[in-house]
């Protein structure tokens, strides 16, 4: 692929970040302010959640049979609009619809887009942070801008740039290969994949829930919480351009420990400057766990936008059950009990990651 053609897939992972941050960021604070409790904050977050879990699941399987660059535009098309649809939220029920919309929509080319980058540049790594640089453009454009429906309407015209240059994509080939493995049988050949990183992400999403409301009560303002995100998408910037060069099983048990690490270091924090390290430790662990678990997938077949969409499913659905579970710990048992939760499912995948390392894990064949 020349480098004209690699520069828009760098470009289009930038924006798209861009916008999914910069409306995502202030989403727990938008809801309180419209009245929800830290329960409805988890309901938010389920709806897109569990709408992008269900579309990323289906179009990447499609796209498996049928190409990648249709579900490309038409998933980034629908995104732009999503994504302004956000402007015209005015209660607590409208905001859960137009989360939801948004999600579904995003779910249709997220995943289709990373496996068609994997294909046509065979470099996960570089692709990926490209994605973490386009979320430090949208943390640093909240810290900016602050208020809600023009943060809204940049996600919309970022998206909408985006989807303009995947006109100059090509598809990666003229004929889809006949799926070799049903998702099912691509879930059962990496189960010890899917599950650790699973088990880590759904404690993750249910501190990312409430982590802008404990910041809040630890001294945070909205420009500080912008660039405490900022430390850490930036350091994943940089580090995903070297965890590649590593044994990606090894990489996917640190970002396990790495992550624990940081959950617990939330739950002993008292000031929210204290989390300045602790954030480039998240980004380190964040690059290690995700660039490891995408070659251990990538290398296990050719139904690279299955494995990628399963994932993304994953990631999706940790989304949706997650800021449930968030809300619902912190309701009745605080911030912190969310914190240590998080610490501990973090954990508990470790013993299956390590026995794929030890086991030199089937999946780099």
């Amino acid at each position: 692929m020349t480098k004209l053609m690699q520069l828009p897939l760098g470009v289009i992972a930038l924006l798209v970040n861009s916008a999914i941050e910069a409306s995502i960021i202030f989403i727990p604070l938008f809801a309180t302010e419209l009245g929800a409790s830290r329960f409805d904050v988890g309901i938010v977050g389920v709806s897109y959640g569990m709408a992008y879990f269900a579309s990323s699941l289906f179009f990447s399987w499609q796209s498996d049979k049928k190409g990648r660059v249709k579900f490309i535009r038409i998933g980034l098309g629908l995104s732009s609009i999503a994504f302004f649809l956000q402007t015209l939220a005015y209660n607590l029920l409208t905001l859960v619809i137009v989360r939801g919309i948004t999600g579904f929509c995003l779910g249709i080319s997220s995943a289709v887009l990373l496996a068609y980058a994997f294909e046509v540049e065979g470099n996960i790594g570089k692709y990926s942070s490209y994605g973490s640089l386009g979320w430090v453009a949208g943390a640093s454009a909240a810290a900016i801008i602050k208020e809600y429906n023009s943060l809204f309407t940049l996600s919309s015209l970022s998206c909408l740039v985006a989807f303009l240059l995947t006109l100059q994509l090509k598809e990666s080939s003229s004929e889809r290969k006949p799926m070799l493995a049903h998702p099912g049988q691509v879930i059962i050949r990496n189960w010890k994949v899917y599950l650790p990183f699973f088990l880590r992400h759904l404690g993750a999403n249910a501190v990312w829930i409430i982590l802008p409301l404990f910041l809040v009560s630890i001294g945070a303002t909205k420009l500080w919480i912008s660039l405490l995100w900022t430390v850490n998408f930036l350091g994943q910037f940089i580090a995903m351009r070297y965890v590649e060069k590593f044994h990606e099983a090894k990489m996917f048990s640190l970002g396990l420990v790495l992550s624990g690490v940081v959950f617990l270091s939330y739950a002993l924090s008292t000031h929210y400057l204290q989390l300045l390290p602790v954030q480039v430790i998240l980004a380190l662990g964040w690059s290690c766990l995700y660039v490891g678990c995408l070659l251990l997938l990538m290398r296990s077949g050719e139904e690279h936008g299955t494995s990628a969409g399963l994932l993304f499913s994953t990631i999706s659905f940790c989304s949706g059950i997650g800021p449930f579970l968030g809300g619902f710990l912190s309701q009745i048992m605080g911030f912190k009990a969310v914190m240590l939760f998080a610490t501990v499912i973090s954990f508990a995948g470790l013993p299956l990651a390590l026995k794929n390392k030890a086991k030199g894990c089937h999946c780099r064949g």
